[in-house]
C-alpha cells in the first residue's frame, strides 16, 4: 500500500472513530438545513400587522377593509379613528403599516374625483416594507379596477351614471425611518452586531477552556472563589467588548456617514447589556466544555445562526413558532432590536425595557449555569488532594 493510500485510508478512520468530527461533518449541516427550512417555510412575509383608519365609513371603505383582511400578507389588528393613533402604534411597534381612508372617499369616487388612499409603513425592516408596498398596491388596484364597482351596481348603489363617472382610487404610501429603501442603513446594523456576537463568543468560551488544556485549571479552582474567577476572566473580555462596539459604531456612524436618529448613550447601554449576557452565556460553555474544541464548536453551534433567527431580517411573526422561540432565546435578538429602536426610529430607552430586561436575565442565566459547574468541578478538583491527604 502507498503512503498516499495509508494517509487516506487512516484519515477516513479518523472520521469514522471520532465523535466530534462525525457531528460536525454530518450532523451540523443537516441541523441547520433543517432549521433554515422551517425559518422560510411561509415562502414570504405573511400577516403584518395593520391597523386602519376609516374616516369614510362607507360600503367601499368597508370593501377595502374586508380586502385587507382576507389578504394574507395583512392582519388587522387595530381600527382607529384617526391618523395620530394609528402613527403612535407604529411608533410603538404594535403595528407595522397604517391604511387609512380618507373621508367622503366613496363620494369622491362616485363623482370622478381624485381619490386616494395612504399607507404608512414602518421601514425599519426592509423585507416587509417591500412587501407591504407590493401587496397593499395590490389590493387597493384590485378594489379599485372591479370588485366594489360590482358589488355596488348589484345592489343599485350606482347605477349607469355612477358606471361613466368611475375613475378608481390612487395608491399612495408613505415608508417611515428608511425612506430611500437603502440597504446600508438596514444590513450593516445587523451585520455588526453578528460580528461582535461571533467575537465575543469564540473568545470567552475559550478563557477557561484553554485552561483545561494545559492542566492549570484544578488548582484555579482550588485556590479561588467563583466570583474572583469570573471577574477576573469577563472584566478583560467586557473592556475589550465596549471597545469594539464603540469602534464599530463610530466607523458605520461617522466614517460611513449612515444616517440615525438616537442616543449613541442609549445605544452603549443596550451594547453592554448584551455584552454582558454574552459573556455569560459563553462563560458558562467553556466551564461546562472539556477542551477548547468542544467550547468552539457549541459557540459556533449558537452564533452561526443567530442573524438569521434574529428577526431582524426575516421578521419573527413569519417564523413557526418553535423556530421563533428559539429566536428570542437569543441575545442578538434584542440587542438587533434595540439597534433598531435606537438608530433607525431615534427612541430611548423607554421602548427597551423588555429587551434590556430579557438580556440581564440571559446574563444572570448564564452565569448561574456557571455557577453550577464551579461546584461540580470544586469538588471533584479537591478530591486528589483530599486522598493525598489522608494517605
Amino acid at each position: 500500500m502507498s503512503n498516499f493510500s495509508r494517509l487516506l485510508l487512516q484519515e477516513w478512520r479518523n472520521i469514522y472513530t471520532n465523535k466530534t468530527i462525525r457531528l460536525v461533518l454530518f450532523v451540523v449541516p443537516l441541523l441547520y438545513m433543517t432549521l433554515f427550512g422551517f425559518l422560510y417555510s411561509q415562502k414570504k412575509v405573511m400577516e403584518i400587522p395593520t391597523v386602519l383608519v376609516d374616516a369614510d365609513q362607507s360600503e367601499l371603505s368597508r370593501e377595502l377593509y374586508r380586502a385587507f383582511e382576507v389578504d394574507q400578507t395583512f392582519r388587522i389588528t387595530h381600527i382607529v379613528g384617526t391618523e395620530a393613533e394609528a402613527m403612535n402604534l407604529i411608533d410603538r411597534g404594535q403595528a407595522h403599516m397604517a391604511v387609512i381612508i380618507p373621508a367622503d372617499l366613496e363620494k369622491d369616487v362616485k363623482a370622478g374625483r381624485e381619490a386616494e388612499v395612504l399607507t404608512v409603513i414602518d421601514g425599519s425592516n426592509m423585507l416587509i416594507s417591500n412587501t407591504a408596498v407590493r401587496a397593499a398596491n395590490t389590493v387597493i388596484k384590485t378594489v379599485s379596477a372591479g370588485v366594489t364597482l360590482k358589488k355596488l351596481e348589484a345592489q343599485g348603489g350606482w347605477g349607469e351614471e355612477g358606471k361613466n363617472l368611475f375613475t378608481g382610487i390612487d395608491y399612495r404610501y408613505r415608508v417611515l425611518y428608511n425612506p430611500t429603501f437603502s440597504y446600508l442603513t438596514f444590513m450593516v446594523f445587523g451585520l455588526a452586531g453578528t460580528v461582535l456576537q461571533q467575537v465575543l463568543f469564540l473568545g470567552v468560551a475559550l478563557s477557561v477552556a484553554q485552561q483545561k488544556e494545559a492542566g492549570t485549571w484544578s488548582s484555579t479552582l482550588r485556590e479561588n472563589g467563583f466570583w474572583t474567577i469570573a471577574l477576573s476572566k469577563l472584566l478583560p473580555y467586557l473592556l475589550v467588548a465596549t471597545f469594539n462596539l464603540m469602534l464599530t459604531f463610530v466607523l458605520l456612524l461617522k466614517g460611513f456617514e449612515i444616517p440615525y436618529h438616537g442616543s449613541t448613550a442609549h445605544l452603549l447601554i443596550v451594547g453592554t447589556a448584551f455584552n454582558l449576557a454574552v459573556l455569560a452565556i459563553g462563560f458558562a460553555i467553556s466551564f461546562w466544555s472539556k477542551d477548547q474544541l468542544q467550547a468552539t464548536q457549541i459557540a459556533m453551534l449558537i452564533a452561526v445562526p443567530s442573524f438569521m433567527l434574529s428577526g431582524y431580517t426575516w421578521p419573527l411573526m413569519s417564523m413557526p413558532a418553535a423556530v421563533a422561540a428559539i429566536g428570542k432565546s437569543l441575545p442578538l435578538t434584542y440587542f438587533l432590536n434595540g439597534v433598531r429602536e435606537i438608530l433607525n426610529k431615534g427612541h430611548d430607552l423607554s421602548y427597551l425595557t423588555h429587551d434590556l430586561a430579557v438580556l440581564a436575565f440571559m446574563a444572570l442565566l448564564g452565569l448561574f449555569a456557571a455557577y453550577v459547574a464551579y461546584q461540580f468541578q470544586t469538588r471533584k478538583a479537591a478530591l486528589p488532594e483530599a486522598e493525598s491527604t489522608s494517605a
